[in-house]
């Protein structure tokens, strides 16, 4: 889910968390307001920020909304020094799937201040039964995940082209 549509409770949650001990992460693409992030960002010890792409135009096609607020949330998130921000890419096929597209988000990734590691995470399909069992068409079709063979050539690329740690799923 998207805690940032919950920001209060959020906050009240990862707050009590972090008083009794308990190490605490978030995972989301960052399209909230950059203040609303901010409210978090004291109880956050991880900060796990999914970049599908960094191209505005096909970023809009795929998702319908553009990304140039969360790839500027990414540089404030970095920034601003309160938590670990670790890049997440779910690599989809037709996508982003090939070597420039996954490179350009490795490097926007190695640019960002203190960022040390990024996660490639293969495609699956496990919403399609959902869909199904709700009567509707799985928007993506039968596209069948990035091969593990695949994943390791992204993996050893951005490690030989960056300095930043990778690790395949997450």
């Amino acid at each position: 889910g998207e805690c940032l549509l919950q920001p209060d409770f959020s906050v009240g949650l990862l707050r009590a968390a972090k008083d009794i001990g308990i190490n605490t992460a978030v995972e989301s693409m960052a399209f909230a307001k950059y203040e609303t992030i901010d409210r978090l960002l004291p109880y956050l010890d991880t900060y796990l920020l999914d970049i599908k792409h960094t191209n505005a135009k096909k970023h809009k096609e795929f998702t319908g909304h553009e990304n140039d607020r969360m790839l500027e949330n990414a540089v404030r998130i970095a920034m601003s020094k309160k938590t670990e921000l670790i890049i997440r890419v779910p690599v989809i096929p037709g996508f982003n799937d090939t070597e420039r597209e996954i490179l350009d988000i490795a490097q926007f990734a190695e640019n960002l201040s203190g960022v040390k590691q990024i996660h490639i995470l293969p495609y699956h399909a496990f919403g399609k039964g959902k869909y199904e069992g709700l009567g509707r068409n799985y928007p993506m079709g039968d596209v069948k995940g990035p091969s593990s063979t695949q994943m390791q050539l992204f993996k050893d690329m951005i490690e030989k082209e960056t300095s930043l740690h990778c690790q395949i799923g997450g």
